[in-house]
């Protein structure tokens, strides 16, 4: 059952809206944090390979897609897994809006996306959600 709430609070600033709350009044995180929301994920969701990621994808019960990004240490120091990340997030919110709503997706980060630039990234991450059709 798709669950689709809002919890306004006042602030001095005005009305201010967090995410999704569901009937139990438990926050719904937008992200994938939980080993066990990472493992089912692993092990019941489809695997798509592209030349620098690696995407997993399975259907959850919300409105809107959650997303978990993982990159292993052999692809470097802190500074580099870092910026991978910020890379694959900001490349995941850009194509977000235009992706079917109602999936839990890993973003897996392979040992050669070092040598990768953020459009080299972009287009990757892009040609994986066209594969999974997970596009409008």
């Amino acid at each position: 059952m798709k669950e689709k709430a809002f919890k306004r609070t006042q602030t001095p600033y005005g009305i201010r809206i967090i995410n999704f709350i569901n009937r139990r009044g438990i926050f719904i995180k937008r992200k994938l944090s939980k080993t066990s929301e990472f493992k089912r994920v692993f092990s019941e969701g489809r695997r798509i390979e592209g030349k620098n990621i690696i995407i997993f994808i399975l259907k959850n019960d919300y409105d809107f897609n959650r997303l978990g990004i993982m990159v292993k240490k052999e692809t470097g120091k802190a500074v580099a897994r870092n910026k991978i990340k910020r890379w694959l997030k900001e490349a995941s919110q850009l194509l977000n809006k235009k992706l079917i709503p109602g999936y839990d997706i890993i973003v897996l980060a392979k040992n050669n996306i070092r040598e990768a630039n953020y459009f080299e990234i972009c287009y990757d991450l892009e040609s994986l959600f066209y594969k999974g059709r997970l596009f409008l």
